[in-house]
């Protein structure tokens, strides 16, 4: 690539060298000519640098170093214009390559391959020949026969091959997807025009009034053509780099998937920060997945504690009421015949004492029911969640509003939840709120169940200040729910909560 562009800046001056001491070329022609082919090393050395293992940038600049070697035809030294005269049209097979070939920097396809062949073929083998035919008197191997004749055979044969190439661009413009047609729209239009300018022009010949125009319409063309591919270039940088920030932006659901178009331009950075990107969002979804697997196990190992918790509390309380309890039963009902057997015959002191002991005993009862009924009331597991709240706000010494209406039995640790936070919302409201009023929701939403216990006291409950309204949300978080408590000094206090079934 150095090496074609310091050939191409070298030839460059010689050429407008050339042009201006021939005279016969006009201000016009040489400004154009010599503008497009430093257009098209500009072209060539900005598409290397930003893709260096595309060929594409290599072969822009070769046709603007084709372009000036076609001007050595001019020299006035024999042997450098007859090497001029073999390279007249050399820009023209490059030319065909180069659009071929853009923007990857492969001819793919058979037809592709053939049109740029037949086009080195014919213009090279036709410098070749006109060598030949050509009589002018600084030609080495001048020969006057048949010019005219083989001048029109290969305008002839060029004008097909540009209608060619023109149709297999516009062949690939029509049949590519949006990416590929952006980075083709300026070549095709450029290349359609210049084509058709050319390609009339040749077909007319060179005798024709209607040639010259059409050779002006190809020159301005063409000498935009580097632009067009430099802007095809261009774009395929900021197409990659929208690619890149819309992978970078998307906020995490669900996979990227990353399509790679050979038919769009490659640029090595670019899609190594797309792949980059790509592992990040992958790694990240990966890592997503394994949390919410984790978080997973965790609630069905909370649920199973709370399920195993509630059994064990079961278990106790069948142990207190057919064991201890019945044991205590026993005792007091054997104490009070013995008492009633003995009679006269017990002094008073040990008549007292006596008493004494069973009084204690029915307080030791009395206590082993409220803990058993504690733990996990008998009515709960009987008749289920509204009964035994119902028992439960019985005994409260409050005016009680309860509404719970078409509550069906439900998972056990879900009741036993629910009966747990309205007894302690009901025990706080009776040992700190100083509340003359209770009233308690219960109802199944369509994400769980759902318990509201608010009383009209001073409002000052606070979640994280016992132990009690804090294990109680533990408890149900631990079912997958949540447990909220609302209290602004004298407004009362709400405690709500939310437990999935």
């Amino acid at each position: 690539m150095a090496g074609v562009l310091t050939a191409g800046i070298g030839l460059g001056v010689v050429a407008m060298t050339l042009k201006i001491a021939d005279g016969t070329h006009s201000v016009l022609d040489t400004t154009l000519s010599t503008t497009t082919g430093f257009l098209f090393l500009l072209a060539g050395a900005v598409a290397h640098v930003r893709r260096a293992s595309n060929p594409i940038g290599l072969l822009i600049a070769m046709a603007g170093l084709a372009l000036f070697a076609e001007d050595l035809q001019f020299a006035e030294d024999p042997v450098a214009h007859t090497a001029g005269l073999t390279l007249t049209a050399a820009s023209s097979p490059v030319i065909a390559h180069l659009v071929l070939a853009f923007p990857h920097g492969k001819l793919r396809s058979r037809w592709e391959r053939v049109l740029a062949f037949s086009a080195y073929a014919v213009v090279f083998g036709a410098a070749v020949l006109g060598l030949l035919v050509n009589d002018d008197p600084k030609n080495l191997a001048a020969s006057p026969e048949a010019e005219q004749l083989v001048k029109r055979l290969l305008e002839l044969v060029g004008a097909l091959i540009g209608a060619g190439v023109v149709v297999v661009l516009l062949y690939r413009w029509l049949a590519g997807r949006l990416p590929q047609r952006r980075l083709l729209s300026p070549v095709v239009a450029i290349a359609v025009i210049g084509a058709v300018s050319t390609t009339a022009g040749s077909a007319l010949g060179s005798a024709n009034p209607a040639s010259g125009p059409l050779l002006d319409v190809y020159r301005i063309s063409f000498c935009l053509w580097p632009l067009a591919f430099l802007i095809g270039v261009l774009r395929a940088r900021v197409g990659n780099a929208e690619m890149i920030r819309l992978l970078l932006e998307r906020d995490g659901s669900g996979l990227a998937a990353l399509v790679q178009d050979d038919e769009v331009w490659k640029d090595s950075r670019s899609i190594d920060a797309l792949n980059a990107a790509a592992g990040l969002v992958l790694d990240n979804q990966r890592l997503a997945a394994e949390l919410e697997e984790r978080l997973v196990e965790v609630q069905a190992s909370r649920a199973r504690i709370v399920a195993a918790a509630d059994d064990e509390r079961r278990r106790v309380e069948r142990d207190l009421h057919d064991g201890a309890q019945q044991r205590l039963v026993s005792v007091v009902l054997l104490l009070r015949m013995a008492e009633r057997r003995l009679g006269n015959d017990l002094t008073p002191r040990v008549a007292a004492l006596l008493t004494g002991t069973v009084d204690e005993l029915q307080a030791t009862i009395t206590e082993l029911r409220e803990l058993a009924r504690g733990l996990r009331p008998a009515i709960l597991t009987e008749a289920g969640l509204i009964p035994a709240v119902r028992s439960l706000l019985d005994r409260v010494p409050l005016a009680v509003d309860l509404a719970a209406a078409d509550v069906p039995r439900i998972g056990g640790a879900v009741e036993a939840t629910a009966y747990f936070v309205v007894s302690e919302a009901v025990t706080n409201c009776l040992k700190h709120a100083r509340a003359r009023e209770v009233r308690v929701r219960i109802r199944v939403e369509e994400n769980g169940l759902r318990v509201d216990v608010h009383d009209d006291g001073t409002g000052t409950a606070d979640i994280d200040g016992g132990s009690g309204l804090h294990g109680l949300r533990d408890r149900v978080r631990a079912l997958g729910g949540e447990l909220t408590v609302a209290s602004e000094p004298g407004s009362g206090t709400t405690v709500s909560a939310v437990i999935p079934l």
